[in-house]
């Protein structure tokens, strides 16, 4: 026994045990390991959460699934080690701290990029440790000696290696391309930073008059404001319609010029028109056009989204929206505008602000990913990484598929900073370290690039660059690749794929080998959680109010499957609960067996025959642990949950516990064995009650969590046991069902009489005449027949199987339970006659909301299998 020696309190109190063990945990270094290779590794890297974050329920549902796994495999006797770490989330990072700037009237160009830089820093060594604190509020534990940030020393020099070789190899180019560009945080996007975001405008169907007699051409357009950068018209080689116009010209409506109809097979015949205005310079489809065809690309629109170039002069300097509502204005006015049409699209949005993007032609800097994706793509395809559920094994692929190159520099300061300098003439040299001259032409006048680089830049290097890569570390050779990697659905693209690239190009393998893909977590309404909306949750307030260790248990009860979880605080209520349960039946068992107390180790059994009840609880734990072990091994959390609760509520406290108040010589050492491993179980979904509980019960190991998991293939298996406790809580089950009509009080007991059973039956209750008292409340169980004991001339009874279990009562009890079955018999028929008048109705099925139809339709089932049970009740009366 350890630090425990005061009393337990009455109730289980969350707030008087967790902080103090996680100290203590803590101060023990229990969540550190070094890596050996003598044991079997289970590694799994944190996705480092931003440091401008707090806690939310989506930490909640993708690390606890973590912290789960890793606790339960280090009980397993694995290398286990969870290691976290915090990424510097360049554009966010840098939009807080421009806000608190803001605040005090400055800009960052008032400062100027060093100390906005060191502004930064000063903010992430204030609040960057906020959310860890939170992250140990919830009980989870990484080995927070190995604690890393993307911006640290050691991953800077990762960055720069891996840049500085992509060049070389040519994977890492420089160009003028068309990116996304976020006029609100002055940056460019990666595809896979813009989200897609459905939202009303308008199609604008527009003349472009034919020159020369060539016919008119009609475009659909949403964005008329970009027709002074159209370069030609374009249909689809095979449309009839405009095979006529084909090496034709039309006028351009807008700064009036003559362009060319060209044909390209990418044109959709049925969008709008079938036409389509080509404009390279800001939209993407019409720039591989473009390109294919070797048109100009002029850009109209600046990087401050207003108007600039070759446009009409009352344009120039206009924002890109008020310029559209001015463009369909003189299009109307030179009767060019033929229609407008209200029209849903989907634009792209910055992922960090909202703000939608504008296409942009910009020298940048770019990686090509086609060499990089088709060993990730083979990974996938070859059963290396796997994903869990598995439909997102497809999206993964239909994303390496269709690759385009990364644009991975930004317009930011806070990040880290390509390593190009510049010399007077614009040569670019690549290196690690500062050059004393251009690598191109010897001169020495050189200034370095002033972008920094994508955030998922670094983040993608994670897996090794956090065992210490480039160097050759003995975490690296034992501990890569990692075994799982826990995430959400929606950085699969910006993060998962890259990180498996980049693994696979540095490392010579993938850097995991399992994906686990967790659940949205929705309000109960099936909303998306979020403050704004006033639909979110903080898991913190969870904690206060339940405790750590029941909003873990509310999380993960509810990840059923990969299903999008509409999350139920009263599941954490539930769990509350589950744990006063648990902590009541160690009471129990101190108060009732004082040597569980006392034992410095588990007891010893004495040398009797175990009883059906041991026999029984022990083959319970046995399926228990096999149950949940199977449940760990397929990530499913809430079936692990539901077989431990239902194990100690249901088998552990209802039963055995009752059974055990007899004291038998037995129940001491079977009680504390299969609740010091019910507490095993536990303790990887809830560390800190089945920790305190430990303490109290005798025990080999100091912490519950070095302790030796539960062997399932050596477990207590005892099928003959499991055979007869389920006759006897059968027959249990009826005689309470009986006794709940009359609601006889728990201490007066009555014979039970029994018609048409086994003799097997009969004898199996006639020896475990204990249980069945003690649980059933029935003082003798008497066969019927032969002319012993005639059937009871006024008795409520009860089906079992093929035999009929009777339980004498007054004849008025008979009357008033057949009185009252009549009544309920009598409103269920009407009510079933109403729904079901309904249900035919055809105007209703066609006209009510479908979860209304549903509902009615759920309701008759339910009417109508109550009927049949209140039927069977009144034909036994």
């Amino acid at each position: 026994m350890t630090e425990l020696r005061a009393p337990m309190l009455d109730k289980y109190d969350p707030a008087a045990i967790e902080r103090r063990w996680y100290e203590i945990w803590e101060a023990e270094k229990a969540f550190h390991a070094e890596p050996d290779p003598d044991l079997k590794p289970f590694v799994i890297a944190m996705p480092p959460p931003n440091i401008t974050g707090r806690a939310h329920m989506g930490h909640g549902s993708t690390y606890t699934p973590q912290d789960i796994l890793v606790r339960w495999n280090r009980m397993r006797g694995r290398n286990a080690v969870w290691l976290p770490g915090q990424d510097h989330a360049a554009i966010a990072t840098q939009n807080v701290v421009e806000k608190e700037l803001a605040k005090e009237g400055k800009t960052r160009h008032d400062l100027g990029r060093d100390a906005f830089i060191a502004r930064v820093w000063e903010w992430r060594r204030e609040y960057g440790d906020v959310l860890y604190q939170q992250f140990r509020a919830l009980g989870f534990g990484p080995d927070w000696d190995r604690d890393r940030f993307t911006m640290d020393e050691g991953m800077s020099r990762a960055v720069l290696k891996v840049f500085v070789d992509l060049y070389a190899e040519g994977l890492i180019y420089r160009g003028t391309r068309l990116i996304n560009w976020c006029p609100r945080c002055a940056s460019t996007l990666s595809d896979s930073e813009v989200e897609r975001e459905e939202r009303q405008g308008t199609l604008y169907f527009v003349r472009y008059a034919g020159v020369d007699g060539a016919p008119d051409a009609f475009i659909a357009t949403t964005r008329p404001e970009t027709i002074f950068a159209d370069v030609a018209v374009a249909v689809h080689p095979d449309d009839d319609r405009y095979k006529p116009l084909i090496g034709k010209h039309v006028m351009r409506p807008l700064s009036p010029a003559p362009i060319p109809v060209i044909a390209d097979a990418a044109v959709e015949r049925e969008f709008g028109t079938g036409a389509l205005k080509i404009t390279p310079g800001h939209d993407f489809t019409d720039n591989e056009i473009g390109e294919r065809r070797g048109l100009p690309q002029p850009s109209v629109i600046g990087f401050d989204a207003k108007l600039t170039g070759d446009v009409e002069p009352e344009f120039a300097g206009l924002d890109r929206f008020d310029a559209r509502e001015l463009a369909a204005r003189r299009l109307r006015e030179r009767g060019l505008l033929v229609r407008e049409e209200a029209h849903s699209m989907s634009i792209g949005i910055c992922y960090r602000c909202d703000t939608p993007i504008e296409p942009l032609l910009s020298l940048q800097w770019f990686v090509k990913m086609k060499p990089l994706a088709e060993p990730a793509l083979a990974a996938s395809r070859e059963g290396r990484v796997r994903f869990v559920p598995e439909r997102y094994q497809k999206t993964y692929e239909d994303w390496l598929e269709g690759i385009r190159d990364w644009n991975i520099s930004r317009q930011i300061w806070w990040g880290h900073r390509l390593p190009v300098w510049y010399c007077g003439d614009d040569h670019a040299t690549v290196a690690q370290a500062e050059p004393e001259k251009c690598a191109t032409c010897d001169r020495t006048d050189l200034r370095r690039d002033e972008d920094t680089l994508d955030t998922w830049f670094s983040s993608g290097l994670w897996p090794f660059s956090i065992l210490g890569w480039p160097e050759k570390t003995k975490e690296l050779e034992v501990w890569y690749p990692t075994q799982v990697l826990v995430t959400a659905r929606e950085i699969i693209f910006l993060w998962v794929s890259r990180m498996v690239m980049l693994g696979i190009h540095f490392m010579g393998r993938e850097p995991f080998s399992t994906v686990l893909v967790t659940p949205v977590i929705l309000d109960e309404q099936g909303r998306r959680m979020s403050k704004s909306l006033g639909t979110g949750l903080d898991p913190l307030d969870l904690v206060r109010d339940y405790g750590a260790d029941a909003t873990r248990f509310g999380i993960v009860n509810q990840m059923h499957a990969g299903q999008d979880v509409r999350f139920a605080v009263g599941r954490c209520d539930d769990a509350r609960k589950f744990c006063n349960k648990l902590w009541q039946a160690v009471r129990f068992a101190l108060t009732t067996f004082p040597e569980l107390g006392e034992a410095r180790e588990p007891l010893s059994c004495p040398d009797v025959q175990l009883t059906l009840a041991d026999r029984y609880i022990l083959d319970a734990l046995a399926q228990t642990v096999q149950r949940v072990d199977a449940a760990y091994r397929d990530f499913d959390f809430s079936e692990a949950s539901d077989a431990i609760r239902t194990f100690v509520w249901n088998e552990v406290c209802d039963v055995y516990i009752e059974i055990a108040k007899d004291r038998a010589p037995t129940r001491a050492c079977i009680l504390g064995r299969v609740l010091s491993g019910a507490l095993q179980l536990l303790h990887p979904i809830m560390p800190f009650i089945t920790e305190e509980l430990w303490q109290r019960l005798p025990h080999e190991v100091p912490r519950i969590g070095k302790s030796a998991w539960p062997d399932g293939a050596a477990a207590w298996i005892d099928r003959g046991a499991r055979s007869d406790m389920a006759q006897v809580l059968g027959f249990v089950d009826a005689v309470l069902a009986l006794r709940g009509v009359p609601k006889l009080p728990y201490r007066e007991l009555r014979d039970v009489f029994v018609d048409g059973a086994s003799p097997e039956l009969i004898g199996l209750l006639q020896r475990e005449t204990e249980i069945v008292e003690r649980l059933g409340r029935a003082s003798a169980v008497r066969a019927i027949g032969d002319g012993e004991f005639p059937k009871p001339e006024s008795a409520l009874s009860r089906r079992l199987g093929t035999a009929q279990v009777f339980l004498p009562v007054d004849a008025a009890v008979i009357e008033r339970e057949r009185t009252s079955l009549d009544k309920e018999i009598e409103k269920t028929d009407r009510e079933i006659d109403v729904i079901e008048r309904k249900l035919a109705s055809d105007g209703f099925v066609r006209k009510a909301p479908a979860e209304v139809v549903e509902g009615e339709r759920r309701r008759l089932e339910e009417l109508r299998g109550s009927l049949e049970l209140a039927s069977e009740r009144r034909a036994t009366l």
